[in-house]
């Protein structure tokens, strides 16, 4: 995710380029659960702007300002473009420029030089997502690591313990698409800041205030989001499980909790109503920094 850009519809200076130019209708290649359409301008073979379009509806014709200079990335006088070999100590930064044959060559030999010596298993690969598509998604090279027995990673370092995480706290969930947020009663935005990390949540979540919607926030931090909220509980950092105990612990004591939905659906309920018995309004509030009327 990235913060957002330009508004919709902006545009970058005239090309200088001259001739015509072509405007190709594409899709984000980046590893992002909203897959916004893009409207990209090629001339001479050359992308000389990137821009949103309606062609997904869900993203509304607007992207984020990573993808919107893409074209800097791809272009950029920074970006590598051949293999290199370092050819001093490490650090210095001195490389030289090989041929794919040789450099690939030379990945084989370490390979098996590390295999010979230490087992398969000293290597590690490490991967993710990216713009890498099929060429890193557990296929040709998942066959490669498999049979040369390196250790084996979940793709990353990140995603793959909070999804373990996820699991274990929650099990298989239904996701929210963007619709459903408009017709929502309440939503709370607990840590979490959409206008740097989620753009396109923004225009329904401002439908769904439209309609009568409350908004709470939940951040230590004054966001936009945060400033048209109903609600804004700005606790200070570290202390969301005081005050999530002390929702819990008002649910629990006020009837709210459904004792026999717990009982068949949940593992450990007596647990967090025990756990959380002592964590009154006043108390919750007093260790967050925070108001406990607003809080309750």
């Amino acid at each position: 995710m990235a913060t957002q850009g330009k508004d919709k519809g902006a545009t970058k200076p005239e090309p200088v380029l001259g001739g015509p130019a072509t405007v190709v209708d594409t899709a984000c290649p980046l590893d992002c659960p909203d897959a916004c359409s893009l409207a990209v301008t090629v001339q001479h073979g050359k992308v000389i702007n990137i821009d949103g379009s309606d062609k997904n509806p869900v993203t509304a014709g607007f992207i984020c300002a990573k993808v919107r200079k893409f074209d800097e990335l791809a272009y950029g006088p920074d970006r590598l473009l051949y293999p290199a070999v370092r050819s001093g100590k490490k650090g210095d930064g001195t490389f030289k420029r090989v041929s794919w044959d040789v450099a690939l060559d030379l990945i084989a030999e370490k390979m098996r030089k590390a295999k010979a010596g230490a087992g398969g298993a000293s290597i590690l690969p490490y991967s993710y997502g990216g713009s890498n598509g099929l060429l890193t998604q557990d296929n040709i090279d998942a066959q490669l690591w498999r049979r040369f027995g390196t250790s084996r990673l979940a793709r990353t370092v990140c995603a793959a313990p909070t999804g373990a995480a996820n699991m274990a706290l929650y099990g298989k969930m239904a996701s929210v698409t963007y619709q459903d947020y408009p017709d929502a009663k309440l939503i709370i935005l607990w840590g979490i800041n959409p206008s740097a990390t989620g753009i396109h949540l923004l225009p329904y979540i401002r439908e769904a205030q439209s309609r009568g919607a409350k908004l709470i926030v939940i951040d230590p931090r004054t966001t936009a989001l945060a400033k048209s909220a109903d609600i804004h509980l700005p606790v200070k950092p570290g202390t969301d499980v005081a005050v999530a105990l002390a929702i819990h612990r008002h649910l629990f004591a006020n009837g709210f909790a459904d004792d026999a939905f717990l009982r068949e659906h949940t593992i450990g309920a007596d647990k967090l109503r025990e756990r959380a018995e002592p964590w009154t309004m006043t108390r919750a509030a007093e260790v967050a920094g925070i108001d406990a009327n607003a809080l309750e």
